[in-house]
């Protein structure tokens, strides 16, 4: 029964790396906002360091902080204490987002996965929704999205990939493949977001 657990345990984080590489996990999201490794390192030793998102964080906390300059502070109580929160650097970095449905190269051949994407185009050209189809075909964790990537930033994705869904000449909706062979991860794109610089604050909290 141990041994069995130990497998199902180790089979869902292959299974979870498999989904998350496309994106970065390990992208240090506090080296863009202009404060040296050594600052930063300084200022994690005093607290905890946050970016919020304004897109992302729309919490009445992140409203208030969002309202902060560089350099001010705010006491938020909470059940384990009061917290300090202290803006430590301000910035607008340019994000992306699109739709996509991912085929696994590892689990079905590279036939399979060209008949598989030809069948999607072919229902999407009837009028059928990408994210009714992501829901069905995709195989990585966005297909609970609908395709929905979410706004992501360049430093965050694989190079290559960043490159083709950047590419000028694809055109707004337009659905069109990409292949990273090498990985063996294919892909169908749908351009459904403008690039956007989004507003982001990196925070200290402290007791």
């Amino acid at each position: 029964m141990k041994k069995l657990l130990l497998i199902t345990l180790v089979l869902l984080q292959v299974n979870t790396f498999a989904q998350n590489r496309l994106f970065n996990q390990n992208y240090n999201e506090f080296t863009g906002f202009g404060l040296s490794e050594q600052e930063l390192k300084e200022q994690e030793s005093e607290g905890e360091l946050v970016v919020f998102n304004e897109a992302k964080h729309e919490t009445r906390l992140a409203l208030t902080l969002f309202d902060k300059k560089v350099g001010k502070k705010h006491k938020e109580k909470g059940s384990t204490g009061t917290k300090i929160y202290e803006v430590l650097a301000d910035r607008e970095v340019k994000h992306y987002r699109i739709n996509y449905i991912f085929l696994d190269g590892d689990k079905m051949s590279k036939k399979a996965v060209d008949r598989l994407r030809k069948k999607i185009q072919g229902m999407l050209d009837k009028g059928i929704q990408f994210e009714s189809l992501a829901r069905q075909y995709s195989m990585d964790r966005n297909s609970y999205n609908g395709g929905d990537s979410g706004w992501f930033k360049q430093e965050q994705t694989v190079p290559v990939f960043f490159e083709e869904i950047n590419n000028p000449k694809l055109l707004a909706n337009e659905v069109y493949q990409i292949d990273l062979a090498e990985a063996n991860w294919y892909y169908l794109v749908q351009k459904t977001f403008t690039p956007t610089k989004i507003r982001e604050i990196l925070v200290k909290i402290s007791d």
